[in-house]
């Protein structure tokens, strides 16, 4: 049986399978990340022995390519979700995730790392720099659904949605920094840290992603006008700006997660409130066709083997990441997190799951510094915070509901 042929059926029928039971899957406790994750284990070399990545060619290259492109498709639908006016509202809390909450869970996780496994300090910073992001797309079926709508009000769904679509193009600079350490001397890897990483690849990321996004705005806003445009070229038009700003950041050498999820929020930004919808829409679909594949990938790609080798240090420091990475570092900001009430930050301390920014920062930091432990450490948190984060997705938003209720 050609592997190939497995591959096209084994995607087609996890996005088939989920999609017709999406709404009993919303409600329960597997959710379809968790599904996907467990159908990717079940058929590969740990399970029934179908598919065999590592038979493929270069399976490093294809899970990185894989979780790249997975990434360009759902920043754009992640921004297009988030009502951008709300955004002004929210600026406190999203500016202490986005900088005293992300070096915290930075650090935090490296420091973890270093007391479970022993890794050297740059390695341990690594490592933390490569499970810090929040993931948007796991984000994405947590505060999405009609569990979600229900119970979630809009401006935590869109402080989660924002913070983990910002955050993993912010990661680059945190993870570049130990690599550079690792693989230089420290005078040189603080100036290409300083003009690689910072100038070009980060400013100079969010420069083309606004450009992109503001010129894709008004070119379509143009072609209506003239109504040059057809219903499926309109409807396909978004998915062509995330590949566009995808081609071109990574071309000029800037970081493309920062690029592609902020061409897509200017892009809502400049565009009318019921265009946006039409597009978060189509946009949604076809990043479930990317997405619910990618997780089955990554269950595929599971170095189990290595994971029970390195037996109860690695499990207490997944435990440990989940637990503590994120948590006490949302809840020290409490205060300033207004207009977001206690039981919002203590829903949003929790949910910060991490996802295909850390499998692609892990295979990247892998390969940059040659250590493939890296991966089987990344890999094993980025598995543990997709089952957790999950698995407890539907019982907690309908806590935070009935404690808002009661609190209302």
């Amino acid at each position: 049986m050609s592997q190939i042929d497995i591959v096209l059926a084994l995607a087609a029928g996890i996005v088939m399978l989920l999609g017709l039971w999406s709404k009993p899957i919303k409600k329960s406790v597997l959710q379809e990340p968790v599904i996907a994750l467990a159908i990717g284990v079940g058929v590969g070399p740990y399970g029934l022995g179908w598919l065999d990545l590592a038979t493929w060619g270069d399976g490093a290259a294809i899970l990185r390519e894989a979780a790249r492109l997975t990434m360009a498709v759902g920043l754009v639908a992640v921004a297009l979700s988030i009502d951008t006016r709300t955004i002004a509202r929210l600026w406190r809390p999203l500016t202490l995730l986005l900088t005293l909450g992300m070096v915290g869970m930075w650090l935090v996780a490296s420091g973890l790392a270093m007391g479970f496994l022993a890794l050297p300090l740059w390695t341990a910073l690594l490592l933390g720099a490569i499970v810090a992001p929040t993931d948007p797309i796991v984000a994405a079926s947590i505060v999405s659904g009609a569990v979600a709508d229900r119970h979630l009000p809009r401006r935590l769904r869109d402080t989660i949605s924002f913070e983990s679509g910002a955050n993993d193009g912010l990661a680059y600079a945190i993870v570049m920094l130990p690599i550079l350490m690792i693989a230089q001397p420290a005078d040189t890897a603080w100036t290409e840290w300083l003009v690689d990483s910072l100038l070009v690849g980060t400013l100079g990321a969010a420069a083309i992603g606004g450009a992109v996004g503001f010129g894709a705005a008004r070119l379509l806003a143009h072609a209506k006008r003239r109504k040059l445009i057809e219903r499926h070229s309109f409807l396909s038009y978004t998915i062509a700006l995330s590949l566009l700003t995808l081609g071109i950041s990574t071309l000029i050498g800037a970081e493309a997660l920062i690029s592609v999820f902020l061409a897509g929020l200017v892009f809502n930004a400049c565009t009318d409130s019921d265009q946006a919808h039409e597009e978060e829409n189509v946009q949604e679909a076809i990043a479930n066709l990317l997405t619910l594949p990618m997780f089955a990938l990554f269950g595929l790609a599971a170095p189990v083997e290595d994971w029970i080798a390195l037996g109860w240090p690695l499990a207490g420091v997944v435990g440990a990441i989940i637990l503590l990475r994120r948590v006490p570092v949302v809840l020290a900001m409490a205060r300033g997190f207004a207009p977001l009430t206690l039981a919002d930050t203590i829903y949003a301390a929790w949910f910060g799951p991490i996802g295909f920014a850390a499998i692609y920062y892990a295979i990247v930091a892998a390969e940059a510094v040659g250590d493939p432990n890296l991966w089987t450490l990344a890999s094993a948190i980025i598995f543990g915070s997709i089952v957790v984060h999950g698995m407890t997705a539907t019982p907690f938003t309908r806590l935070y509901g009935r404690v808002t209720r009661r609190a209302d």
